[in-house]
């Protein structure tokens, strides 16, 4: 069970199966059609998981429901379920403990009580907006590390065609210098990773990257096949560490420099070597 809390919507599989529905409702698509799709989707995975196919059904009716679906199938089933004893049944049999078995009851009557009755608006599809990637190609970046050093790195790609959010491929340099680097420092110094990074979760990191120059890029670089890598912010912003694994994969490119004269097959080929090692495959 993957549940944070008493809540309905405390649970993973709840969390994901809404979201799903909602992001395919956004796209314009009528929500009948997508909860019967998802339903559908799911409803074998989850077939020897009572607890998730559970949420798949609560998930369900409350998208449902806020979308104005007039249908009462979905009610019903998730009245079947609170009824018949099925989700605290499973909540026992993982261990709750009673007080949180008491929040649950409550919630789970809460719960059916509001899908009793009709939402007065309804939720209308909203058209996603695309949220682009931070940097634009060539872009020179100066990091402020965790541990107060600077680091550089330079943006080699600026997707805008990967669906709601742009996405930029980086490298980073090894660097832990006291003073904000140049263009040339980093363009001199060692790689230490290389991965795509996406146009959210950055608003907390964004004040400690600089762009500090631009240069010419000379290759296209794609985000999907085997090995390509993503990675986060608090990643990029978090200290070099000498004993990474990643200096280890990175120790035969002379500098940053000679990264970029890398084309994008080669650099291809050395993710998957890479995953695979990392993965440890035969």
């Amino acid at each position: 069970m993957g549940a944070w809390g008493t809540a309905i919507s405390s649970n993973d599989e709840y969390a994901d199966v809404y979201e799903e529905i909602m992001d395919e409702f956004n796209k314009g698509i009528p929500i009948e059609t997508v909860i019967n799709e998802i339903i559908k989707k799911y409803q074998n995975e989850f077939e020897d998981d009572e607890d998730s196919l559970n949420n798949l059904y609560f998930a369900a009716a409350f998208a449902a429901w806020e979308c104005g679906m007039q249908e009462v199938k979905h009610y019903n089933k998730v009245k079947e379920i609170i009824e018949s004893g099925s989700d605290i049944k499973c909540w026992r049999e993982l261990g709750a403990s009673n007080q949180d078995i008491k929040k649950r009851e409550k919630a789970l009557l809460s719960f059916l009580t509001k899908l009793s009755t009709p939402k007065e608006k309804p939720k209308k599809p909203k058209p996603i907006k695309f949220k682009p990637a931070l940097f634009e190609k060539g872009d020179v970046l100066a990091i402020l590390l965790d541990d107060g050093s600077y680091s550089g790195a330079v943006v080699l790609e600026n997707l805008k065609d990967t669906g709601e959010y742009g996405e930029n491929f980086i490298v980073k340099a090894f660097m832990n210098n006291n003073e904000k680097p140049t263009i040339l420092e980093i363009l001199n110094s060692n790689v230490y990773d290389y991965a795509w990074y996406m146009g959210f979760h950055y608003k907390k990191y964004i004040k400690r990257i600089e762009q500090i120059g631009n240069i010419k890029i000379e290759f296209e670089y794609d985000s999907s096949g085997p090995g390509t890598t993503h990675s986060g912010w608090v990643s990029f912003v978090s200290s070099n560490n000498e004993n990474s694994y990643q200096i280890e994969e990175n120790k035969d490119i002379k500098n940053v420099n000679s990264f970029l004269s890398m084309t994008p097959s080669e650099l291809a080929k050395r993710q998957k070597e890479s995953l695979k090692r990392i993965l440890r495959y035969p």
